[in-house]
Protein backbone atom coordinates (compact mmCIF):
# COMPACT_ATOMS: atom_id res chain seq x y z
CA UNK A 1 0.00 0.00 0.00
CA UNK A 2 1.37 3.36 -1.06
CA UNK A 3 0.89 6.16 1.47
CA UNK A 4 0.69 9.75 0.22
CA UNK A 5 3.19 11.60 2.40
CA UNK A 6 2.11 14.89 0.81
CA UNK A 7 -1.21 14.77 2.64
CA UNK A 8 -1.81 17.21 5.50
CA UNK A 9 -0.68 15.65 8.78
CA UNK A 10 -4.18 15.17 10.15
CA UNK A 11 -5.55 13.43 7.06
CA UNK A 12 -2.55 11.13 6.93
CA UNK A 13 -3.01 10.30 10.60
CA UNK A 14 -6.77 9.71 10.18
CA UNK A 15 -6.37 7.43 7.16
CA UNK A 16 -3.72 5.43 8.95
CA UNK A 17 -5.80 5.20 12.12
CA UNK A 18 -8.93 3.99 10.30
CA UNK A 19 -7.28 2.15 7.38
CA UNK A 20 -8.63 4.15 4.44
CA UNK A 21 -5.53 5.06 2.43
CA UNK A 22 -6.81 3.28 -0.67
CA UNK A 23 -10.33 4.76 -0.71
CA UNK A 24 -9.01 8.15 0.36
CA UNK A 25 -6.51 8.20 -2.48
CA UNK A 26 -9.27 7.26 -4.93
CA UNK A 27 -11.29 10.24 -3.77
CA UNK A 28 -8.24 12.54 -3.96
CA UNK A 29 -7.94 11.75 -7.67
CA UNK A 30 -11.34 13.37 -8.24
CA UNK A 31 -10.09 16.75 -7.03
CA UNK A 32 -9.18 19.55 -9.45
CA UNK A 33 -6.76 22.45 -8.84
CA UNK A 34 -9.26 24.68 -10.69
CA UNK A 35 -12.98 25.03 -11.42
CA UNK A 36 -14.04 22.44 -13.97
CA UNK A 37 -16.77 23.30 -16.48
CA UNK A 38 -19.18 21.21 -14.43
CA UNK A 39 -18.23 23.09 -11.25
CA UNK A 40 -18.62 26.47 -12.95
CA UNK A 41 -22.07 25.58 -14.29
CA UNK A 42 -23.15 24.21 -10.89
CA UNK A 43 -22.01 27.31 -8.96
CA UNK A 44 -23.76 29.64 -11.40
CA UNK A 45 -27.10 27.92 -10.67
CA UNK A 46 -26.90 28.08 -6.87
CA UNK A 47 -28.87 30.46 -4.66
CA UNK A 48 -26.83 30.05 -1.47
CA UNK A 49 -23.56 28.75 -0.07
CA UNK A 50 -21.70 28.20 3.19
CA UNK A 51 -18.46 30.11 3.72
CA UNK A 52 -15.81 29.07 6.24
CA UNK A 53 -12.92 31.22 7.44
CA UNK A 54 -11.18 32.76 10.44
CA UNK A 55 -12.40 35.57 12.65
CA UNK A 56 -10.38 38.59 13.95
CA UNK A 57 -8.80 36.54 16.74
CA UNK A 58 -8.17 33.39 14.74
CA UNK A 59 -11.46 31.76 15.72
CA UNK A 60 -13.08 29.46 13.14
CA UNK A 61 -16.33 30.85 11.76
CA UNK A 62 -18.96 29.61 9.34
CA UNK A 63 -21.45 31.80 7.49
CA UNK A 64 -24.58 30.86 5.55
CA UNK A 65 -24.95 33.26 2.59
CA UNK A 66 -28.52 33.28 1.25
CA UNK A 67 -28.73 35.02 -2.13
CA UNK A 68 -30.14 34.33 -5.65
CA UNK A 69 -28.88 32.34 -8.63
CA UNK A 70 -26.20 34.48 -10.27
CA UNK A 71 -24.62 35.71 -7.05
CA UNK A 72 -21.52 33.72 -8.06
CA UNK A 73 -19.84 35.27 -11.06
CA UNK A 74 -17.24 33.03 -12.72
CA UNK A 75 -14.17 35.02 -13.79
CA UNK A 76 -12.13 32.08 -15.04
CA UNK A 77 -11.25 28.55 -13.92
CA UNK A 78 -9.06 29.92 -11.13
CA UNK A 79 -11.32 32.59 -9.65
CA UNK A 80 -14.86 33.81 -9.10
CA UNK A 81 -16.65 36.77 -7.55
CA UNK A 82 -19.26 36.44 -4.81
CA UNK A 83 -21.85 39.23 -4.66
CA UNK A 84 -23.23 39.12 -1.13
CA UNK A 85 -25.62 41.02 1.09
CA UNK A 86 -23.93 43.79 3.06
CA UNK A 87 -25.49 42.49 6.31
CA UNK A 88 -22.76 39.80 6.34
CA UNK A 89 -20.19 42.50 7.09
CA UNK A 90 -20.89 42.22 10.82
CA UNK A 91 -19.96 38.51 11.00
CA UNK A 92 -16.60 37.49 12.50
CA UNK A 93 -15.51 35.98 9.20
CA UNK A 94 -16.12 39.19 7.25
CA UNK A 95 -14.59 41.38 9.94
CA UNK A 96 -11.33 39.48 9.48
CA UNK A 97 -11.73 39.41 5.70
CA UNK A 98 -12.09 43.19 5.67
CA UNK A 99 -9.01 43.71 7.87
CA UNK A 100 -6.90 41.33 5.80
CA UNK A 101 -8.05 42.88 2.54
CA UNK A 102 -7.11 46.38 3.75
CA UNK A 103 -3.64 44.97 4.37
CA UNK A 104 -3.59 43.52 0.87
CA UNK A 105 -3.75 39.92 2.12
CA UNK A 106 -6.09 37.17 0.93
CA UNK A 107 -7.54 34.98 3.70
CA UNK A 108 -7.75 31.17 3.53
CA UNK A 109 -11.38 30.24 3.07
CA UNK A 110 -13.71 27.55 1.79
CA UNK A 111 -17.02 27.54 -0.08
CA UNK A 112 -19.65 24.84 0.00
CA UNK A 113 -22.61 24.54 -2.39
CA UNK A 114 -25.40 21.97 -2.19
CA UNK A 115 -28.43 21.20 -4.37
CA UNK A 116 -30.81 19.05 -2.36
CA UNK A 117 -33.11 18.00 -5.25
CA UNK A 118 -30.15 16.46 -7.14
CA UNK A 119 -28.02 15.64 -4.05
CA UNK A 120 -24.99 17.33 -5.63
CA UNK A 121 -22.53 19.09 -3.33
CA UNK A 122 -19.42 21.00 -4.31
CA UNK A 123 -16.48 22.03 -2.13
CA UNK A 124 -14.11 24.82 -3.19
CA UNK A 125 -10.92 25.62 -1.26
CA UNK A 126 -8.81 28.73 -1.73
CA UNK A 127 -8.38 32.28 -0.51
CA UNK A 128 -10.82 35.17 -0.33
CA UNK A 129 -10.36 38.92 -0.57
CA UNK A 130 -12.97 41.60 -0.03
CA UNK A 131 -12.87 44.03 -2.95
CA UNK A 132 -13.20 47.78 -2.35
CA UNK A 133 -16.68 48.96 -3.24
CA UNK A 134 -15.42 50.94 -6.21
CA UNK A 135 -14.01 47.76 -7.75
CA UNK A 136 -17.26 45.80 -7.49
CA UNK A 137 -18.42 45.24 -11.09
CA UNK A 138 -21.38 47.32 -12.21
CA UNK A 139 -22.54 44.89 -14.86
CA UNK A 140 -23.71 41.91 -12.84
CA UNK A 141 -27.50 41.54 -13.08
CA UNK A 142 -28.37 41.50 -9.37
CA UNK A 143 -26.06 44.24 -8.13
CA UNK A 144 -27.31 46.11 -5.05
CA UNK A 145 -26.17 49.48 -3.84
CA UNK A 146 -24.89 48.12 -0.53
CA UNK A 147 -23.57 44.69 -1.56
CA UNK A 148 -20.22 43.08 -0.74
CA UNK A 149 -18.00 41.80 -3.50
CA UNK A 150 -15.57 39.01 -2.60
CA UNK A 151 -12.93 37.67 -4.96
CA UNK A 152 -12.26 33.98 -4.38
CA UNK A 153 -9.05 32.46 -5.73
CA UNK A 154 -9.43 28.72 -6.27
CA UNK A 155 -6.84 26.22 -5.13
CA UNK A 156 -8.97 23.08 -5.28
CA UNK A 157 -12.52 22.00 -6.10
CA UNK A 158 -14.34 18.68 -5.95
CA UNK A 159 -17.81 17.13 -5.82
CA UNK A 160 -18.69 14.97 -2.82
CA UNK A 161 -20.70 11.76 -2.93
CA UNK A 162 -24.45 12.15 -2.47
CA UNK A 163 -24.84 9.78 0.48
CA UNK A 164 -26.97 11.06 3.37
CA UNK A 165 -28.20 14.14 1.42
CA UNK A 166 -31.93 14.69 1.82
CA UNK A 167 -33.98 15.90 -1.14
CA UNK A 168 -36.93 17.00 0.97
CA UNK A 169 -35.87 19.75 3.39
CA UNK A 170 -38.63 21.58 5.24
CA UNK A 171 -38.78 25.26 4.36
CA UNK A 172 -36.25 24.86 1.54
CA UNK A 173 -37.48 22.25 -0.95
CA UNK A 174 -40.58 21.10 0.92
CA UNK A 175 -43.41 22.84 2.80
CA UNK A 176 -42.57 24.02 6.29
CA UNK A 177 -44.25 22.18 9.16
CA UNK A 178 -46.54 23.97 11.59
CA UNK A 179 -44.54 25.69 14.36
CA UNK A 180 -47.24 24.88 16.91
CA UNK A 181 -45.29 21.99 18.46
CA UNK A 182 -41.92 23.76 18.55
CA UNK A 183 -40.22 23.90 21.94
CA UNK A 184 -38.16 26.87 20.83
CA UNK A 185 -39.06 30.33 19.53
CA UNK A 186 -37.04 32.29 16.94
CA UNK A 187 -37.14 35.51 18.95
CA UNK A 188 -35.79 33.80 22.04
CA UNK A 189 -32.98 32.25 20.02
CA UNK A 190 -31.91 35.70 18.87
CA UNK A 191 -31.31 36.65 22.50
CA UNK A 192 -29.37 33.52 23.37
CA UNK A 193 -26.24 33.37 25.55
CA UNK A 194 -23.17 33.83 23.37
CA UNK A 195 -20.92 31.42 25.25
CA UNK A 196 -23.01 28.39 26.18
CA UNK A 197 -25.94 26.21 25.16
CA UNK A 198 -29.23 27.51 26.52
CA UNK A 199 -32.24 25.22 26.88
CA UNK A 200 -33.75 27.07 23.92
CA UNK A 201 -30.75 26.29 21.71
CA UNK A 202 -30.70 22.66 22.86
CA UNK A 203 -34.39 22.33 21.99
CA UNK A 204 -33.67 23.85 18.56
CA UNK A 205 -30.77 21.49 17.85
CA UNK A 206 -32.73 18.42 18.90
CA UNK A 207 -35.21 18.94 16.04
CA UNK A 208 -32.79 19.63 13.17
CA UNK A 209 -31.93 17.16 10.40
CA UNK A 210 -28.83 18.70 8.82
CA UNK A 211 -25.86 20.90 9.56
CA UNK A 212 -22.63 22.13 7.97
CA UNK A 213 -19.38 21.19 9.70
CA UNK A 214 -16.58 23.76 9.31
CA UNK A 215 -13.00 22.80 10.17
CA UNK A 216 -9.48 24.15 9.69
CA UNK A 217 -5.98 22.65 9.61
CA UNK A 218 -2.70 23.93 11.05
CA UNK A 219 -1.93 25.87 7.87
CA UNK A 220 -5.22 27.75 8.13
CA UNK A 221 -6.85 25.87 5.25
CA UNK A 222 -10.61 25.68 5.86
CA UNK A 223 -13.17 23.08 4.84
CA UNK A 224 -16.95 22.70 4.95
CA UNK A 225 -18.77 19.35 5.01
CA UNK A 226 -22.46 18.48 5.02
CA UNK A 227 -23.82 16.26 7.78
CA UNK A 228 -27.37 14.94 8.05
CA UNK A 229 -29.57 12.58 9.98
CA UNK A 230 -32.97 12.05 11.53
CA UNK A 231 -34.10 14.63 14.08
CA UNK A 232 -32.02 14.04 17.19
CA UNK A 233 -28.78 13.22 15.40
CA UNK A 234 -27.27 16.27 17.11
CA UNK A 235 -27.07 15.29 20.77
CA UNK A 236 -26.52 18.07 23.32
CA UNK A 237 -25.55 18.32 26.99
CA UNK A 238 -26.00 21.38 29.23
CA UNK A 239 -23.07 23.34 30.67
CA UNK A 240 -21.29 21.61 33.54
CA UNK A 241 -17.87 21.49 35.23
CA UNK A 242 -16.40 19.47 32.36
CA UNK A 243 -17.62 21.81 29.64
CA UNK A 244 -18.69 25.25 30.84
CA UNK A 245 -20.42 25.96 27.53
CA UNK A 246 -22.12 22.59 27.13
CA UNK A 247 -21.41 19.82 24.65
CA UNK A 248 -22.66 18.80 21.18
CA UNK A 249 -22.16 15.30 19.76
CA UNK A 250 -22.23 14.61 16.01
CA UNK A 251 -22.12 11.01 14.69
CA UNK A 252 -19.71 10.11 11.89
CA UNK A 253 -20.62 7.29 9.52
CA UNK A 254 -18.67 5.45 6.82
CA UNK A 255 -17.87 7.71 3.87
CA UNK A 256 -15.21 8.13 1.22
CA UNK A 257 -12.30 7.64 3.61
CA UNK A 258 -10.69 10.96 2.75
CA UNK A 259 -11.19 12.28 6.30
CA UNK A 260 -10.73 15.95 5.46
CA UNK A 261 -12.86 17.19 8.36
CA UNK A 262 -11.63 14.61 10.87
CA UNK A 263 -8.03 15.19 9.80
CA UNK A 264 -8.43 18.91 10.40
CA UNK A 265 -9.90 18.24 13.86
CA UNK A 266 -6.96 15.97 14.70
CA UNK A 267 -4.61 18.84 13.77
CA UNK A 268 -6.27 21.83 15.41
CA UNK A 269 -9.10 20.57 17.64
CA UNK A 270 -11.44 23.23 16.23
CA UNK A 271 -14.91 22.84 14.74
CA UNK A 272 -17.89 25.04 13.99
CA UNK A 273 -21.40 23.87 13.16
CA UNK A 274 -23.81 25.96 11.09
CA UNK A 275 -27.30 24.55 11.71
CA UNK A 276 -29.98 26.11 9.50
CA UNK A 277 -33.73 26.28 9.95
CA UNK A 278 -34.88 27.54 6.58
CA UNK A 279 -38.54 28.03 7.46
CA UNK A 280 -37.56 30.37 10.33
CA UNK A 281 -34.94 32.02 8.09
CA UNK A 282 -32.18 31.59 10.65
CA UNK A 283 -29.19 29.41 11.49
CA UNK A 284 -27.52 28.66 14.81
CA UNK A 285 -23.72 28.67 14.75
CA UNK A 286 -21.92 26.55 17.39
CA UNK A 287 -18.12 26.81 17.76
CA UNK A 288 -15.73 25.14 20.15
CA UNK A 289 -13.01 22.63 20.91
CA UNK A 290 -13.52 19.34 19.08
CA UNK A 291 -12.38 15.78 19.70
CA UNK A 292 -13.06 12.40 18.05
CA UNK A 293 -14.09 9.20 19.78
CA UNK A 294 -14.05 5.74 18.19
CA UNK A 295 -16.95 3.33 18.30
CA UNK A 296 -15.01 1.18 20.77
CA UNK A 297 -15.03 4.12 23.21
CA UNK A 298 -18.84 4.60 23.12
CA UNK A 299 -20.73 3.87 26.33
CA UNK A 300 -23.59 1.43 25.79
CA UNK A 301 -26.30 4.11 25.70
CA UNK A 302 -24.46 6.06 23.00
CA UNK A 303 -23.87 2.92 20.91
CA UNK A 304 -27.63 2.33 20.98
CA UNK A 305 -28.35 5.95 20.08
CA UNK A 306 -25.85 6.08 17.21
CA UNK A 307 -26.21 2.61 15.72
CA UNK A 308 -23.92 2.24 12.72
CA UNK A 309 -21.77 5.26 13.57
CA UNK A 310 -18.03 4.57 13.40
CA UNK A 311 -17.01 7.65 15.34
CA UNK A 312 -18.44 10.61 17.21
CA UNK A 313 -17.28 14.22 17.00
CA UNK A 314 -17.63 15.94 20.38
CA UNK A 315 -17.63 19.76 20.48
CA UNK A 316 -17.12 21.54 23.80
CA UNK A 317 -19.03 24.76 23.13
CA UNK A 318 -17.25 28.10 23.42
CA UNK A 319 -19.40 30.36 21.23
CA UNK A 320 -23.04 30.40 20.14
CA UNK A 321 -24.44 32.87 17.64
CA UNK A 322 -27.52 33.17 15.45
CA UNK A 323 -27.55 34.18 11.79
CA UNK A 324 -30.79 35.50 10.37
CA UNK A 325 -32.22 37.72 7.67
CA UNK A 326 -34.77 37.89 4.90
CA UNK A 327 -34.17 34.67 2.98
CA UNK A 328 -37.49 34.74 1.12
CA UNK A 329 -35.95 35.20 -2.35
CA UNK A 330 -33.48 32.35 -1.82
CA UNK A 331 -36.14 29.97 -0.52
CA UNK A 332 -38.49 30.82 -3.38
CA UNK A 333 -35.73 30.03 -5.89
CA UNK A 334 -34.95 26.71 -4.21
CA UNK A 335 -38.60 25.64 -4.07
CA UNK A 336 -39.10 26.59 -7.72
CA UNK A 337 -36.05 24.57 -8.73
CA UNK A 338 -37.24 21.56 -6.71
CA UNK A 339 -40.60 21.74 -8.48
CA UNK A 340 -38.97 22.06 -11.91
CA UNK A 341 -36.89 18.95 -11.28
CA UNK A 342 -40.00 16.98 -10.39
CA UNK A 343 -41.09 15.31 -7.21
CA UNK A 344 -38.06 13.58 -5.69
CA UNK A 345 -38.14 10.94 -2.98
CA UNK A 346 -35.38 9.97 -0.57
CA UNK A 347 -34.25 6.44 -1.53
CA UNK A 348 -30.83 7.04 0.02
CA UNK A 349 -31.18 6.65 3.80
CA UNK A 350 -30.05 9.38 6.13
CA UNK A 351 -27.82 8.56 9.07
CA UNK A 352 -29.84 6.39 11.46
CA UNK A 353 -30.31 7.49 15.06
Amino acid sequence: MEVDICLPTGQLQARTRWGTHESGAAFDRKKCPYLSERAQAFMAQQAFCVIAGRGPHGELDGQLAMEKPGFVEIVDEQSCLLHLNACLRTSLLFQELEQASLAGVASPSALFFICHPTRERLCVHGTAQLLPEKKAPFFWPFKRQNSLCVRFNVQESFFHCSKYVRTQVAGLTAPAPSPADQQWRPQQLLNTDQHSLSEEVRAFLSKQVLCFLCTVNQEGRCAVNHRGGAAGFLLTFPPDRVSSGGMVLLPDYAGNGAFEALGNILETGQATLVVPHYAAQMAVCIAGVAGIFDQTEFPAWLARKYQGAERVIAIAVQRVSVQHGNWSATLACERLRAESLGKVTDPTPVCPV
